[in-house]
């Protein structure tokens, strides 16, 4: 893959924030796992449409990783989840900021913007 690296640290912050959330809600409440799986569902679109470099999935990522980072922050700060599930949605927060701002950097911009 001649990604370089903001792309592959994007696709691995989602990818992996993605599945922990999904194990995070499977321990906590296993009655509650349909929004996690839909996330997964959505991470999983975007690793690809990172990976192939489609054609707005800079744009698509954004928009993706800042309302998981608003999901995990609501969980981060509402009274009735447990610390450690709070503590987990709050790091995942900022790693959702922080995917969103590599895919902004100029390397991660010019490798999915320029024609392939």
């Amino acid at each position: 893959m001649n990604a370089p690296t903001e792309v592959k640290v994007a696709v691995g912050v989602v990818g992996a924030g993605a599945l922990l959330f999904i194990l995070v809600a499977l321990f906590w409440d296993s009655t509650t796992v349909r929004f996690p799986i839909g996330t997964g569902i959505l991470a999983v679109a975007v690793c690809i449409g990172l990976l192939l470099r489609l054609r707005f999935v800079r744009v698509v990522t954004m928009v993706v990783v800042t309302l998981f980072a608003v999901a995990h922050l609501v969980i981060a700060l509402s009274d009735t989840a447990p610390w450690w599930v709070r503590a987990v949605s709050g790091v995942l927060t900022a790693a959702y900021i922080y995917a969103a701002v590599v895919v902004n950097t100029e390397p991660a911009r010019h490798y999915l913007e320029t024609p392939k």
